[in-house]
């Protein structure tokens, strides 16, 4: 028979109050459940560990009195062990994994991941580029503590929550005869060629947009990274249409590229940091309160095209 924590800390109580009945009044059980707890041990051992007076209580055996101290000492092993588990859940330490569908993910990750990881050698971090599909699949299956995507068909048991709502923008080369407008309209893309960022649920957007703003994209070029899409730009291949953008003005082989607010807005894409619902993590905490910190700020405004300004 297998003996339990519960029948351990029973008889450990019976034994120091010497007494079946005032054991019963401090654990706030019936007297039976003691006594009950006491057989079971000494079953479990085959042992008499205990000797009960009907008027005077109970005393432990000789042999009881050995294993008396290490039942003590187990018990006090796990009080110790379940008090450690709780540091370590509320220690700011240990791995962090972030899935991400996010273009621009790099603008702003790195700057709230270091304000965990900086100074702090117990803080790791792995990030882990999806699309919204496999984001939230991973954290469903527990192979990320925390995603960052697009808040489209959020499957059932993520909780989550808005970062920014984010409206579209054209994207130009500096040359482009848009370029130095202070904004245009979806239908002075007309007959334009387009750069599409090509993934789940942007393409299908952009598509959306583009359509809904009375234009049927003549589509030059697609491209799976925002990069690549910008770079495309800059050489001139055409315009693309996206939403948030890196604090840059050039293509990654320098090209000038400008970002131009597109009247009226269309729809916004919404940006949502997803968490499973129950309780996670200090470390998963700490994460999800620096991105609402970072997106409630001015920072993160610099990623919205509003005004007429440089991509």
């Amino acid at each position: 028979m297998r003996v339990t924590l519960k029948a351990l800390q029973y008889f450990l109580t019976a034994v120091d109050r010497g007494s079946i009945t005032r054991a019963a009044e401090t654990l706030h059980v019936v007297p039976s459940a003691v006594s009950a707890a006491i057989d079971q041990i000494e079953d479990a051992f085959a042992l008499n560990l205990v000797t009960r007076y009907p008027s005077k209580g109970i005393q432990p055996t000789a042999t009881g009195r050995i294993l008396l101290g290490k039942i003590r000492h187990l018990l006090e092993e796990y009080d110790n062990l379940i008090a450690e588990g709780g540091d370590l859940r509320n220690a700011l330490s240990g791995s962090l994994r972030v899935g991400y569908y996010a273009p621009v993910a790099p603008a702003f990750m790195p700057r709230i991941a270091g304000s965990l990881m900086l100074g702090n050698a117990a803080v790791s971090c792995r990030f882990v580029e999806c699309d919204n599909e496999s984001a939230q699949a991973g954290l469903l299956s527990g192979a990320f503590d925390v995603i960052v995507f697009v808040a489209e068909d959020v499957k059932p048991g993520i909780a989550y929550e808005t970062l920014l709502d984010v409206p579209p923008y054209l994207l130009a080369a500096g040359g482009h005869r848009l370029a130095k407008r202070r904004s245009v309209r979806l239908t002075d893309l007309t007959d334009e060629p387009i750069v599409l960022l090509d993934r789940p649920v942007i393409g299908a957007y952009y598509r959306a947009v583009l359509e809904d703003g009375g234009v049927t994209p003549q589509v030059a070029a697609t491209a799976d990274t925002t990069e690549m899409v910008r770079s495309l730009v800059g050489a001139g291949i055409g315009c693309s249409v996206l939403n948030m953008r890196p604090l840059t003005n050039t293509s990654y082989a320098g090209e000038p590229l400008t970002a131009i607010p597109i009247r009226p807005r269309a729809r916004p894409l919404r940006l949502v940091l997803g968490h499973l619902q129950e309780n996670p993590r200090r470390l998963v905490r700490a994460f999800v309160e620096q991105c609402r910190t970072f997106f409630a700020g001015p920072d993160a405004r610099h990623l919205i095209v509003t005004g007429r300004d440089a991509a």
